[in-house]
């Protein structure tokens, strides 16, 4: 644990590089103090300027952690999912078969504690398309991270403390959009058989 945090001190020093390794590394699993939102604050007020490469670098990192996530779900992600309680895999491989992308969008879109990294190994466990599954998380994460970096950008050094007194209705607000998404699918896939 020591190197980690080693790790992670020199991953913030490096700016949008150390960025994008602490989004990745974040997204494949491995535990790093704070991850990447407030990182993205951070880098943001320092250099509004910067915000949309910042805001890029971290959603790339992210992505290609989560097809790290995503491969290991593929080859054997059957032991993994098997420490998450029945009842909750359940779930969200109904919620995989349903909604399949806009699933994994919402998962990663999700403030925590939503769980993020049992839906992206069922996604490879179910074998979602790569292309699918990719495109969802790089959507998703663009979402999430454009909105710290504006936060960042715009109220610098209050923008956690904005997000903190705010976490609540900001959770509601993105919790309301996703849903709002999942009733858009499901009233379009009820027209297409009403049509059919």
């Amino acid at each position: 644990m020591k190197f980690l945090s080693y790790l992670n001190e020199h991953l913030l020093f490096m700016g949008i590089p150390g960025l994008l390794a602490i989004s990745f590394l974040d997204s494949a699993a491995v535990p790093l103090a704070g991850g990447p939102d407030a990182v993205i604050m951070l880098l943001s007020w320092r250099s509004p300027a910067l915000t949309y490469l910042i805001v890029l670098a971290a959603t790339i990192g992210s992505t290609l952690g989560c097809m790290v996530l995503y491969g290991i779900g593929r080859k054997g992600g059957e032991k993994a999912l098997s420490r998450v309680k029945p009842e909750k895999m359940a779930w969200v491989e109904q919620k995989m078969q349903e909604y399949g992308t806009w699933a994994i969008i919402a998962a990663v879109l999700a403030p925590p504690p939503f769980p993020t990294k049992p839906v992206i190994l069922a996604a490879g466990v179910l074998r979602t398309g790569k292309f699918r599954f990719a495109a969802g998380v790089f959507a998703g994460r663009l979402v999430r991270y454009s909105f710290l970096g504006y936060l960042g950008a715009k109220f610098g050094n209050d923008s956690a403390r904005i997000l903190k007194a705010h976490y609540p209705a900001i959770s509601l607000i993105l919790i309301g959009a996703i849903l709002l998404v999942f009733l858009i699918r499901i009233l379009r896939n009820r027209n297409k058989r009403a049509n059919s």
